[in-house]
């Protein structure tokens, strides 16, 4: 592995998805740094949350046609190439990998979702998914995976190990919740909290797992500025331990806190860049704006 693959927190590489006789997704690549924040931006229905579902297992990818057309006839001469291999006549057809999702060292297309949770590369949704009926702080001590107090048997035979271990969670969960500047909302039901408060506490559900990779999908939808601000300056504080890959539409905030940005439309990527490469980029202003601006 050369050191510029040991930098990268996901690859992600030629990426297609179809719905039928819709291309989300045409061949998009992009590749991620460690502890960077990387913004993906693009018009509403140029394929964002589409590639942030194939990357995180939600959807799979697709084969292009002309791809599975290939596999069919390699396939079909199967046999020709065992017995070609066996009296060494001719080389074996390599199978061609039609694209790739690599977080770190760990290939993630094929997983599923569960599976590809549990590496240690996590995401939040447009809409958050926290659970009403619990308090925040409930919310926080769900979050972590595999807790002992999770197994039938353990409930009667490990109980001093889950009463440390939930002593563990409860401790971590109230340093988010601190972080996160929470702490006033800890007793608050989930269904009783703000849209900006929402989002604060997906980001510290989050964190209770200790993910190295975060994909955070339009944190800013429907909270006002100064929250938003708020919750900006508390993410780029976790690009000490974390990446953050990043959907957003507020133009301001992708500009200002990315550290590289990647501009989608119609399903592939037209442009990568610092944001100042990004801000005059002919593209970008004509995937906006119209090629007439």
């Amino acid at each position: 592995m050369t050191s510029t693959e040991k930098n990268l927190s996901l690859d992600a590489q030629n990426l297609h998805k179809y719905f039928g006789g819709v291309r989300a997704l045409e061949g998009a690549s992009i590749l991620v740094t460690k502890n960077k924040l990387v913004s993906l931006i693009g018009p509403n229905g140029s394929g964002k949350t589409t590639f942030f579902n194939v990357v995180t297992a939600w959807l799979e990818k697709t084969i292009p046609k002309e791809h599975e057309e290939m596999e069919s006839q390699e396939y079909s001469n199967s046999i020709i190439n065992w017995f070609s291999q066996r009296f060494d006549r001719s080389p074996k057809v390599e199978h061609e990998d039609v694209g790739h999702v690599q977080f770190e060292d760990v290939r993630i297309d094929g997983m599923n979702t569960h599976e590809a949770a549990l590496t240690g590369m996590l995401r939040t949704f447009q809409t958050t998914r926290n659970w009403p009926k619990l308090t925040v702080l409930e919310n926080l001590l769900v979050a972590p995976h595999k807790q002992t107090g999770e197994g039938f048997f353990n409930i009667f035979f490990r109980k001093r190990k889950i009463r440390e271990e939930e002593r563990r969670n409860v401790l971590k969960a109230l340093e988010i919740l601190d972080f996160l500047e929470i702490t006033h909302i800890r007793d608050q039901l989930g269904e009783e909290l703000s849209g900006g408060q929402l989002k604060l506490l997906a980001i510290g559900r989050l964190l209770m797992t200790a993910p190295r990779l975060i994909l955070l999908d339009e944190p800013m939808a429907g909270v006002n500025p100064t929250l938003g601000n708020k919750i900006m300056d508390k993410i780029l504080e976790l690009k000490s331990d974390s990446t953050i890959f990043l959907i957003e539409h507020n133009m301001d905030v992708v500009f200002n806190y990315s550290d590289e940005i990647y501009v989608m439309a119609r399903g592939k990527i037209i442009a990568q860049g610092t944001p100042k490469e990004i801000e005059t980029n002919k593209e970008v202003i004509e995937a906006y704006l119209g090629a007439d601006y």
